[in-house]
């Protein structure tokens, strides 16, 4: 098992927004979880990368185990800079000013002591343009100037430059054409099988999440009300009613 939350809990200030989360994942898997806005989606993950800023929950009880250790005293910087693992956020947050190399460079950091540095980086950065071409044609192009599909390419790109093995990310499809959507998705798949990586997406669209994904959870107002194959969600009454239109 290379993720195991343990009955987590989560507040901001007085408002506790995870009432003993569970859940666990495998080296390897793709796992969505899904729920409605408000269900504490994005809070698992800001927690899980252990993210410490004013609008972050502060966890209060359970733990994080990851590949065998708890990581709840671990430092952001230190799961990135260990390659365990690397977060694509709501809203990309990539660095607009800076070229499309540049902000892949930029995610390159950990990499920085290695004696290999330089080949790393190239080949990663040859794997992220060959995963997303358009990538590639705008690579000296400034963040600001993509589309909101490019911005969603890079924020992926800037994930895999880490060097991390377990990828997580926060409503990926959020604002894209379903052209676009669908090509970032298999972009994803394709990482999985090839690469290795375990996936983490979190999404409100969870006819596309449950799709892409081998199981699920479904997160209801902080706590796990469901979970199985992405098939048995999917034919489950109370998940197609309340989250496939069904």
């Amino acid at each position: 098992m290379l993720l195991d939350v343990q009955n987590l809990k989560v507040s901001y200030g007085n408002i506790e927004a995870l009432h003993g989360v569970s859940f666990n994942i495998d080296k390897g898997e793709i796992v969505t979880l899904i729920g409605a806005n408000g269900a504490g989606k994005t809070s698992t993950l800001l927690s899980l990368a252990r993210l410490a800023r004013p609008e972050a929950p502060a966890i209060t009880g359970g733990d994080i185990i990851y590949d065998g250790k708890s990581i709840l005293k671990t430092e952001p910087h230190t799961l990135i800079q260990n390659h365990l693992l690397a977060l694509v956020p709501e809203g990309r947050h990539i660095f607009g000013n800076l070229s499309v190399q540049e902000n892949l460079h930029l995610a390159a950091f950990p990499h920085r002591h290695d004696p290999r540095r330089a080949e790393i980086v190239e080949e990663t950065q040859a794997l992220v343009f060959e995963l997303f071409p358009r990538l590639k044609e705008r690579r000296r192009q400034r963040g600001e100037l993509l589309s909101g599909g490019e911005q969603q390419m890079l924020a992926v790109g800037r994930a895999l430059m880490t060097g991390s093995g377990f990828i997580m990310l926060d409503e990926p499809s959020m604002g894209l054409a379903p052209k676009l959507m669908y090509e970032m998705f298999r972009a994803l798949r394709r990482l999985n099988q090839e690469k290795g990586i375990t996936i983490l997406v979190v999404e409100q669209n969870a006819k596309v999440a449950l799709e892409f994904a081998g199981r699920g959870y479904v997160l209801k107002t902080g706590e796990i009300i469901a979970s199985g194959a992405s098939e048995e969600l999917m034919a489950n009454p109370d998940v197609k009613k309340a989250y496939l239109g069904g």
